[in-house]
C-alpha cells in the first residue's frame, strides 16, 4: 500500500511539468500554423533558432559548459577525497552527495529557465526555448566532459579509488552518475521559462534591448505580483527617460533590488500555518501506524507528502498573484513552517521508536543504542538535504502550474499560452 501511495505522489509531483511544457508548445504550434500556416511555422522555427543562437548566447553556451565542466571537475575531487570519512563523522557520505545531485539537476533546470527567460525578453518565446534547451544541453556536456574521463579511469582501475564499505564494483560514483539521467526533469523547464517570460510586447513584434540595464530592470518586473505590475510598468519607463549610464545603472540596480524584496502575498503566513498542521499530523499519523504495522520508519512520508502540500501552497499562491515568483516565496515560507513541524513531531516520535525498540524512526532498521541516537539519526545532514530538494522540486511545479492557470483565468496578453510570437 504504502508503494501504491509513494508512486501516486511521485506522479503528482512529476507530471504537471512536462504536462504544461507540451500543452504551452502545442497550443504555440497550433495558433502559428492557423495564423500562417506551415510556411509561417518553419519560417517562425528559423527565426527562433537565429535568435536562440545568435550573438551574445553563443559565447555563453561556451562559457557556461567551460564553468560547469570546472565545476564538476573540483566537486567529484572533493567527494573521492572526503567519502571515506562518513562512519567518523556520523553520516553517509555518498547519501548526501546523491542528494546534491538531485539538487545539481534543479539548479541546472532553474539556470536554464533563467536563460530562457532572459533571451525571450529580448527576442520572444521561441529564441527563449531555444537559448533555455541549449543551456541546458551545455551544462550536461560540461559535467560530462569533466565526469567521463574520471568514470572510466575508475572501471579500468577501481583499486587506485577510495574504497567504501556496503558499495558494490563500479558504485563509487554513483553520486555523479545520477545527475545525468535525473536531468529529465529539468527538460521542460526552458520551454516553462520562455513561457513566463512572454510579455505582450513580444507578441507580434519586439522590443529593442538598449543595454543590459534595462534587461535587468526588465527581468526583475516580469513576475512581479499582479497588484505591483503597474509600479514595475513605471519602473520601466523611468529608466527609458534616463540617458546618462551611471543613473541608468544606479536606477536599475534599485529597481531590481526592491523588486526582489516583495513580501510574500496577503495569507502566505496562514496558509504555511495551515501547511504546518497538517503535515505534522500527517507525521504523526505515519509513525503510528507504522510502528503499528512494522512497515519499516517514515522516510518516504517525509519526502512525499510535504512535498504535495508545498506544491499546492505554491499553486495556490501563484495562481491568486499570477507570479511564478510569489509562488515560490509563499511556498518556501510555508517549507520552514513545515521544517519545524516535521523536527517538532520527529524528535519526539524517535524517541518512542527507541523504547518500543523499533528501530530508527527514518528506516526502522537497526535498534539505536541511545535516545540521543535516535534524535541525531532524525538530524543527519543526508535526510534533512533530501528533504529540502524535494520539497523544493514541488514548490517550483507548483508555482509554474499555478501562474500559468492564474494568466489563463484573467486571458492576460501575456499568458502562457498567448499566440506564438513571430
Amino acid at each position: 500500500m504504502m508503494d501504491i501511495l509513494n508512486f501516486l505522489l511521485a506522479l503528482a509531483v512529476l507530471a504537471p511539468a512536462p504536462l504544461l511544457a507540451i500543452v504551452v508548445l502545442t497550443v504555440r504550434v497550433r495558433n502559428a500554423v492557423r495564423r500562417g500556416g506551415a510556411g509561417a511555422l518553419a519560417a517562425g522555427i528559423r527565426a527562433a533558432l537565429r535568435g536562440g543562437t545568435g550573438w551574445p548566447v553563443w559565447p555563453g553556451l561556451i562559457v557556461v559548459a567551460a564553468g560547469t565542466g570546472l565545476l564538476t571537475f573540483g566537486m567529484e575531487r572533493v567527494y573521492l577525497a572526503i567519502v571515506t570519512n562518513g562512519p567518523r563523522w556520523g553520516f553517509d557520505v555518498m547519501l548526501l552527495a546523491i542528494v546534491l545531485g538531485l539538487l545539481a539537476a534543479m539548479v541546472t533546470g532553474g539556470l536554464a529557465s533563467l536563460a530562457a527567460v532572459t533571451v525571450t525578453r529580448a527576442r520572444g518565446f521561441g529564441a527563449g526555448t531555444v537559448a533555455g534547451l541549449l543551456t541546458l544541453i551545455a551544462m550536461a556536456a560540461g559535467a560530462a566532459a569533466a565526469h567521463l574521463p574520471l568514470r572510466a579511469a575508475y572501471l579500468a582501475e577501481p583499486g587506485t579509488f577510495p574504497v567504501v564499505a556496503n558499495l558494490g564494483t563500479g558504485d563509487l560514483l554513483i553520486p555523479f552518475d545520477i545527475f545525468f539521467p535525473t536531468l529529465i526533469w529539468a527538460l521542460p523547464w526552458p520551454i516553462l521559462g520562455a513561457a513566463l517570460g512572454t510579455r505582450a510586447a513580444t507578441v507580434g513584434h519586439q522590443r529593442a534591448v538598449r543595454d543590459v540595464w534595462q534587461l535587468l530592470l526588465d527581468l526583475a518586473a516580469a513576475d512581479l505580483p499582479e497588484n505591483r505590475s503597474a509600479w514595475g510598468a513605471a519602473l520601466q519607463a523611468e529608466l527609458t527617460a534616463i540617458d546618462d549610464p551611471a543613473e541608468r545603472r544606479r536606477f536599475a540596480l534599485g529597481g531590481t533590488w526592491t523588486a526582489l524584496r516583495s513580501r510574500p502575498p496577503r495569507g502566505t503566513w496562514l496558509q504555511a500555518a495551515g501547511a504546518a498542521l497538517v503535515v505534522a499530523v500527517g507525521t504523526f499519523a505515519a509513525s503510528r501506524w507504522s510502528l503499528a504495522h512494522d512497515q519499516g520508519g517514515i522516510l518516504s512520508f517525509w519526502t512525499g507528502v510535504p512535498t504535495v502540500v508545498l506544491l499546492v501552497v505554491a499553486l495556490v499562491t501563484a495562481w491568486r498573484a499570477r507570479s511564478f515568483g510569489s509562488g515560490l516565496r509563499g511556498g518556501a515560507v510555508a517549507g520552514l513552517a513545515v521544517l519545524v513541524a516535521v523536527l517538532a513531531v520527529s524528535i519526539p516520535e524517535a524517541v518512542v521508536w527507541v523504547n518500543e525498540r523499533a528501530g530508527y524512526l527514518s528506516t526502522g532498521d537497526a535498534v539505536p543504542p541511545t535516545w540521543q541516537a535516535a534524535v541525531l539519526d532524525v538530524l543527519r545532514p543526508e535526510f534533512l538535504v533530501g528533504m529540502i530538494v524535494f520539497w523544493a522540486m514541488g514548490a517550483a511545479i507548483g508555482a509554474a502550474l499555478g501562474a500559468a492557470i492564474g494568466r489563463l483565468r484573467t486571458g492576460a496578453p501575456d499568458d502562457l499560452v498567448a499566440a506564438a510570437d513571430r
